[in-house]
């Protein structure tokens, strides 16, 4: 009866230590933000910047595990995002739109107890940390948009067919293209669905299987379901563009075909005043990983001109 009593206890204090974590301590985190349990991951040095996953699927150690040098600039606050890696998600699509992601990082920022951050976000992260801009700039430092979705319209969809059609001899192109295109309407997981897509989003495939190689990466098929129905990305929002003042770097691979320079980048960087625009030669979406020294580079060099 006593060991029994010692070992409650000490599962009692195990549990009083987890939830009396320090929000800000490095390691593993889980807060409870708009009534979901969410999950991020504090590693690195340098000023706060959070970083959320990109909402329809992919887990926070797709990006933590495949650029931990961004951890040699900031403190970065991996965020897995509503129903993605280890966080929580709702069951109503309705509860999967822009706004939605936009608050868990506000309510985070809060948690967090911080008066300002930098954020950074990859394609539909980049939507999110831009979008967070428009509504939270007076809570930010700066914003690194990286690949980053600015909304799909004539233009953007004009230069999506072109790339992907810049690809025709391309032995993945018969098979994704019918897919990219929404010509193939067979239903697939989408795990199954990103096998015959993912060589579409290097320049060179001798890079994909680098980013394959990348420890513990997960992609929620409810994330992917919820985000397809509520609707997230599918709004307008370069006209709203300068409402962020903070300093914005906006980094885009020359060769990106969903994100690309002309419909997305360019436009970006032409709407938010106190912006750079850094286009990565022979690079496509995943510009760490085929270009990691100017990428990083970039990154830093563009840091030191915030004098921080």
């Amino acid at each position: 009866m006593k060991s029994l009593r010692v070992i409650i206890l000490v599962l009692f204090g195990f549990q009083i230590n987890c939830f009396a974590q320090k929000p800000l301590s490095k390691g593993e985190h889980f807060a409870k933000i708009n009534g979901l349990k969410l999950h991020y991951v504090i590693s690195g040095k340098g000023p706060l910047c959070i970083f959320p996953t990109p909402g329809w699927g992919p887990n926070l150690d797709a990006y933590k595990n495949s650029m931990p040098d961004l951890e040699k600039t900031f403190t970065v606050v991996w965020l897995d995002t509503r129903a993605s890696g280890l966080s929580e998600g709702s069951d109503k699509p309705e509860d999967y739109q822009t706004d939605d992601f936009i608050e868990d990082m506000e309510q985070l920022r809060i948690h967090l107890k911080q008066d300002k951050v930098w954020i950074a976000g990859h394609s539909m992260g980049g939507w999110q940390v831009l979008n967070y801009g428009i509504k939270y700039n007076k809570n930010l430092k700066g914003i690194i948009a990286i690949a980053a979705f600015a909304g799909m319209d004539q233009v953007a969809q004009k230069e999506y067919v072109k790339a992907i059609k810049k690809r025709s001899s391309e032995p993945y192109f018969a098979a994704g293209s019918k897919m990219l295109m929404g010509q193939d309407t067979t239903k697939r997981s989408l795990n199954e669905e990103m096998g015959y897509i993912m060589p579409f989003y290097f320049h060179d495939q001798a890079n994909l299987p680098k980013f394959m190689a990348v420890e513990n990466v997960q992609l929620s098929q409810k994330a992917w379901d919820m985000t397809s129905k509520g609707g997230l990305g599918s709004e307008q929002i370069l006209d709203l563009l300068p409402k962020i003042t903070v300093p914005t770097l906006v980094l885009v691979g020359d060769d990106d075909f969903i994100c690309d320079q002309v419909s997305h980048a360019s436009r970006i960087h032409k709407a938010i005043k106190n912006s750079q625009l850094s286009v990565i030669k022979n690079a496509g979406h995943f510009i760490w990983i085929e270009q990691p020294e100017a990428f990083f580079g970039e990154i830093n060099n563009w840091m030191k001109k915030q004098k921080l």
